[in-house]
């Protein structure tokens, strides 16, 4: 999303997004379908196809991006089922919810003030 708020205005490619993050095209597609349903990126298939933001960099909150992909757990314990002989093990999960919870309570307010154009502005430019 940085990368699309850098290039306001231009189409970028999948393999060109995925490039820059040293991940698969693939992965970075089924990223920008979420974020294209969520009304945040518009999206073009075929030659001269793309990615772009769907509206302005200072109009995109880094809580709508987080919003759009599911809200997905800022600390996560593995996902392997608890040893119910151990009750270190039987306790993980309800820790690591317990402390998803607290740094989702205190990132959200971060995550609601800071757009993608300050991220521009202030990593990228400043």
């Amino acid at each position: 999303m940085v990368a699309l708020a850098y290039n306001p205005g231009v189409r970028l490619s999948s393999t060109d997004l995925a490039s820059s993050i040293d991940v698969n095209p693939v992965t970075v597609r089924r990223v920008i379908s979420e974020l294209s349903a969520s009304g945040l990126v518009d999206t073009q298939t075929g030659p001269g196809g793309g990615a772009m933001l769907a509206r302005p960099a200072n109009r995109i909150t880094i809580q709508d991006i987080y919003e759009a992909l599911g809200e997905p757990p800022l600390i996560e314990g593995h996902t392997k089922n608890p040893q119910t002989h151990c009750v270190v093990s039987v306790c993980m999960p309800q820790v690591f919810e317990r402390l998803n919870d607290a740094v989702t309570k205190k990132a959200t307010p971060v995550l609601r003030g800071t757009t993608l154009q300050r991220l521009v502005d202030e990593d990228i430019d400043g």
